[in-house]
C-alpha cells in the first residue's frame, strides 16, 4: 500500500488505520501522518485560489499501526488574503499528529527576491543509495528513493553536521503536491543521526515548513534536492534546517526541525 493508496482511501471520510509497513518501531511513519493530515485539510476546504505558504506540525504521540485514525479539521481564521487551519489526527480520542496550515492569496507587490540556483555535489548515478533493509532501518524506507550527495549514514560517528542528497518515491505514481512532498522530505534521517556513534532512537517533536511560492512545476520523475544542516545540538535535542530545491536549482521550500535525540538513556 502505496502513498498513493492512503491519499485515495482518506477521501472516504471513515476511520482507517495504517499498515505496519510504513512503521518505525510500534509508530507510523511522521511524514505520512503529517501529510495525510494536510490532505484531509485540503479536501475540506475551500482555497478560493490560495497557495500553501506555512505549515507547523506537532508529532504529539505516536501513531500505532493497524490501529483505526480519525481525522478531524477547524478554520481558525479567514481574511482576505490569509486563510489558517487546523488539523489533527486521532486515535482513541487522542491526538497523535497536530498540524496548522497557512494558505495564502498572491498578491501584487515591488518586492521580489530570488533564492540563488543551487547545483548538487553529485549526481544521481555518483551519490550513494540510502539502503532499506529489514530489521535494520524503518520499514517505511522501501516507499522511498533516497540518495546521499554529502553526508553519512546514521550511526557513523562523523563530525559533518550536513546531511544532503537526492529523493522521490520509489515507484512515483503521479507528480508530486505538497502533501506527498511533506513525506518525501520526512523520509531523510534528522541530520544528526549519522553523529552518533551506533544506531539510537531519534524522534522529531516539532516541525515547520515554508512553501515557496510560485512553485516550479515537477515531473512524475523528478529527484528533488534536498540539503540539511544541524543548527545547534546538545542536553538530547537537536536543530536542524533544511532547504528543498527543484531539480534545476531552485528553491522550493524551506523545512525546521526539533528533534529528540535518545542515545544515552537513563
Amino acid at each position: 500500500m502505496n502513498f498513493d493508496y492512503y491519499q485515495k482511501t482518506i477521501t472516504e471520510k471513515k476511520p482507517f488505520s495504517i499498515a505496519s509497513d510504513w512503521g518505525q518501531g510500534r509508530g507510523a511513519f511522521g511524514g505520512l501522518t503529517a501529510a495525510l493530515v494536510l490532505t484531509y485539510i485540503e479536501q475540506n476546504i475551500t482555497l478560493d485560489g490560495r497557495d500553501l505558504r506555512t505549515i507547523n506540525i506537532h508529532f504529539c504521540g505516536a501513531v500505532i499501526v493497524e490501529e483505526l485514525c480519525e481525522f478531524k479539521h477547524r478554520v481558525l481564521s479567514v481574511g482576505k488574503s490569509m486563510l489558517q487551519v487546523e488539523g489533527q489526527l486521532l486515535q482513541d480520542g487522542e491526538v497523535k499528529t497536530q498540524i496548522v496550515a497557512c494558505f495564502g492569496a498572491r498578491r501584487e507587490s515591488s518586492i521580489s527576491v530570488s533564492h540563488p540556483l543551487v547545483s548538487a555535489e553529485k549526481s544521481l548515478s555518483e551519490a550513494l543509495q540510502f539502503p532499506s533493509v529489514k530489521g535494520l532501518t524503518p520499514a517505511f524506507v522501501r516507499y522511498f528513493d533516497l540518495r546521499v550527495t554529502r553526508g553519512s549514514l546514521p550511526g557513523s560517528g562523523t563530525e559533518n553536521t550536513n546531511l544532503s542528497g537526492w529523493m522521490r518515491f520509489s515507484e512515483p505514481q503521479k507528480p508530486l503536491d505538497q502533501a506527498s512532498m511533506l513525506a518525501l522530505i520526512d523520509a531523510w534521517p534528522p541530520a544528526v543521526m549519522p553523529m552518533l556513534n551506533k544506531p539510537a532512537p531519534t524522534s522529531s517533536i516539532t516541525w515547520n515548513l515554508e512553501f515557496v511560492q510560485p512553485s516550479p512545476a515537477l515531473q512524475t520523475d523528478d529527484y528533488l534536492f534536498y540539503r540539511c544542516d544541524v543548527i545547534q545540538a546538545d542536553l538530547g535535542y537537536a536543530h536542524t534546517e533544511a532547504k528543498i530545491f527543484h531539480p534545476d536549482g531552485q528553491l522550493i521550500a524551506l523545512s525546521r526541525q526539533l528533534v529528540g535525540v535518545y542515545d544515552k538513556r537513563s
